[in-house]
């Protein structure tokens, strides 16, 4: 082997996560751009036009409402028409770009969860993420927005366990800037701040400060401020339909396009899914929960998430985003559950192909969910078995918190500390005989 050839190969050995990242990237990238010019029901019905309207009104047309778009997305696009990027390339660019942000905040958060951290593996969370099925079609195909607030929900919980609650908690003020499925992770916080009681209540009205804030450029040009709350009260209402292509408890309970039974369910939607919430909450503080522990945290915003996503009305194919994310994040931190994460993927599949290439379907509807309830019962049981049974309790960390504080008061003697008291007593001791005192000391500390 020649001297360049040795250099090469060591020089990759050393930056050998650094390529791989890179190659990960560019396969990545590549397999987006399959979809770049790809056009969506969605965006020839509601994108395309709320872009020209957005550019025909200018910057002091951010006084109005466009659309659905939650403010600081219409800013956004706002900004960017006036590049030289058609409607279609700047949606999706915009959102290959939070991909990205994601794909690197769920490395982090990996890391941050796993007890073996490793380039290695960033690098190959990275990889999976960003050129996963529902992240690819989400943004490349659809053009939808779904990885900026799920990069921002990763990145409040691994600011969480890095104990920087209010940058945690700005993170969750962003989320909810951009989309209210962010409410399907809250709950999980609620639980930690009564359960850990590590944050104050306070902590919790950095959100809708930081959503204020994030809006500001638009009120300041005459928007209405009541409008930060009227978008998301008008969006529960939107569609009017009890599920939207989301294979959730009511794809086999009703027909999900009879508008009656919307008007029926919703309601009880909503008390079920809050009734659940709330008993999982009592359980939890009844069985003392330690939600500080990585496992048990991960594995009770999954559960959240999920129950939101199974019981709540008018929810998309595309809601099931955030689950997705979030138990490919847990596998590859704990190495469990794969298969949860892989049905969880294909069912999102499912719904992107159904709605993306003109109702096309391998599975009904109703076999999705049959398989989705399935899936959302196997996981209330790993709840039940690894967090409220086998987890770890608070009561766990105090006795181990009592224990070290017990003995950090009452250190042990050592030889050292022996001989120097000896030494102190005899005050007549040669110096000779103070250093072999000493030095025998620290041979039997070792």
């Amino acid at each position: 082997m020649t001297k360049i050839e040795i250099k090469l190969f060591d020089f990759i050995k050393k930056h050998i996560t650094v390529i791989l990242f890179i190659i990960a990237t560019i396969i990545g990238t590549i397999i987006h751009f399959c979809g770049i010019n790809f056009q969506s029901d969605d965006f020839n019905s509601f994108l395309n036009g709320w872009w020209y309207n957005i550019q025909a009104g200018g910057i002091k047309g951010l006084a109005n409402q466009v659309g659905n778009y939650n403010i600081p997305y219409q800013i956004i696009i706002c900004l960017l028409t006036v590049t030289p990027l058609s409607a279609l390339h700047a949606y999706k660019l915009l959102s290959i770009i939070f991909d990205i942000v994601l794909a690197i905040s769920a490395g982090m958060l990996v890391n941050e969860l796993s007890t073996k951290k490793s380039p290695f593996r960033f690098v190959l969370t990275y990889a999976i993420v960003y050129s996963s099925i529902t992240v690819v079609f989400n943004s490349a195909f659809w053009a939808q927005c779904d990885s900026i607030y799920v990069s921002f929900i990763l990145l409040a919980i691994y600011f969480m366990r890095k104990d920087r609650n209010i940058l945690a908690f700005v993170m969750l003020g962003l989320s909810l800037a951009f989309k209210l499925q962010f409410f399907f992770i809250l709950p999980v916080f609620i639980f930690y701040y009564i359960l850990n009681r590590k944050v104050s209540f306070l902590h919790f009205l950095i959100i809708p400060l930081t959503d204020i804030v994030m809006c500001l450029p638009a009120i300041f040009l005459g928007r209405n401020p009541i409008d930060i709350v009227k978008i998301y009260v008008d969006q529960t209402d939107y569609g009017k339909l009890i599920q939207m292509n989301c294979p959730n408890i009511y794809a086999f309970m009703c027909e999900g396009t009879d508008v009656n039974n919307y008007y029926m369910f919703k309601t009880m939607s909503i008390v079920l899914t809050m009734l659940l919430l709330g008993i999982a909450l009592c359980v939890f503080i009844y069985k003392k929960i330690d939600l500080s522990d990585a496992n048990n945290f991960m594995l009770t915003a999954i559960w959240t998430s999920f129950t939101c996503l199974m019981f709540l009305s008018s929810m998309h194919e595309r809601y099931g985003y955030l689950l997705d994310i979030l138990l490919i994040v847990y596998v590859m931190a704990f190495g469990k559950y794969y298969w949860v994460a892989v049905g969880s993927n294909l069912v999102s599949l499912r719904g992107y192909c159904y709605y993306l290439f003109g109702n096309y379907s391998v599975v009904s509807l109703q076999y999705a969910a049959i398989f989705y309830v399935i899936l959302y019962a196997y996981m209330t049981f790993v709840l039940y078995r690894d967090v409220i049974s086998g987890g770890k309790k608070l009561d766990d960390t105090a006795s181990a918190s009592s224990g070290s504080t017990s003995t950090g008061d009452a250190p042990a003697s050592t030889p050292s500390d022996e001989a120097a008291e000896a030494v102190e007593e005899t005050g007549e001791a040669k110096s000779a005989n103070v250093i072999e005192t000493a030095t025998q000391g620290k041979a039997v500390g070792n």
